[in-house]
């Protein structure tokens, strides 16, 4: 029995969704919840964010008129803001080095199975997967000036006691040791994986050329992560430069406006002196910044040879 030979309108709708098309759109229904997501979340804030830089805009009164590049041109004039974004700049040039070697250091570590790893990356983990709020809460009684247990350290020592956070020049570098401790645990992930895609083929042939140790790490581990690498140091110095939970919670900024982080005083602009076109413009610059900042990384860690 013969089947029925496709009508006119089945033969063009067949011609149009072939079966690739068919594959496409699939494909993009798949990818369209996160379309939307970045798109609502993340694109619109950004051009939101662009556009409100231009007007003098409050949360409370709205628009009140168009002004141009005026808030950029009162940026060159604004102390804070350089002293901001210097704070900033100081904060991930310190973080980002020691926080990348002693991940990786980590990471070639517990590579190798051995007796106690899994209780070390169980316990560098741990402050991943804790909510920055309360590790800075925690933190902030740590560092407590008469009371916190790192005085108690330097006490049982025979060491005076020390302020930590409240001292204009101990603040920031307490806060990066504490974020360090906090975020070194995702970059080891991101290198461990990284080593172990690299395949053992190439160790073994540098064993038989004579390399000892130090030679297979310069000349096979860090060229073959050097993706990795890249991922690692472009994301966390984006991630770095958005810091503003630890400063509000457990500095405000101070003392002396010595851990006041662009982002922090973007909030402070924003919210508190409910200059929102203001720090709208404050945020444009950010993300300027940002990404040059990111290009010339992946200029620098270019894994094209």
């Amino acid at each position: 029995m013969q089947g029925t030979a496709p009508t006119e309108t089945e033969s063009a709708f067949n011609r149009f969704f072939t079966w690739r098309r068919r594959n496409y759109i699939v494909a993009f229904m798949f990818i369209l919840p996160a379309l939307i997501n970045f798109t609502l979340f993340r694109y619109y804030p950004i051009f939101s964010a662009a556009r409100s830089s231009l007007y003098n805009y409050s949360l409370l009164g709205g628009y009140r008129g168009f002004i141009g590049f005026d808030h950029y041109i009162r940026m060159w004039g604004d102390e804070a803001f350089w002293n901001s974004l210097r704070v900033t700049l100081i904060y991930v040039g310190a973080k980002i080095p020691i926080q990348v070697i002693l991940a990786l250091a980590l990471a070639l570590f517990l590579s190798k199975q051995s007796l106690g790893s899994a209780i070390v990356r169980s316990a560098i983990m741990a402050p991943l997967v804790t909510s920055i709020i309360v590790v800075s809460i925690i933190w902030a009684l740590m560092y407590h000036s008469e009371q916190g247990l790192f005085q108690s350290v330097l006490s049982s020592v025979g060491l005076p006691k020390m302020r930590f956070i409240s001292h204009e020049n101990r603040a920031l570098p307490s806060l990066t040791v504490m974020m360090i401790w906090k975020d070194v645990g995702f970059s080891m992930i991101i290198l461990m994986a990284g080593l172990k895609g690299i395949p053992q083929v190439y160790y073994e042939a540098a064993i038989v050329d004579g390399a000892n140790s130090w030679q297979r790490f310069w000349n096979v581990t860090l060229p073959l992560l050097r993706p990795v690498l890249m991922f690692v140091l472009v994301t966390q110095v984006a991630f770095s430069f958005q810091m503003f939970a630890p400063v509000y919670q457990m500095t405000k900024g101070g003392p002396l406006e010595s851990t006041n982080v662009i982002v922090h005083y973007i909030y402070q602009q924003g919210f508190l002196f409910q200059d929102m076109g203001y720090a709208s413009a404050l945020s444009m610059v950010t993300l300027v910044i940002l990404l040059i900042i990111s290009y010339g990384q992946m200029r620098i860690l270019d894994t094209d040879y």
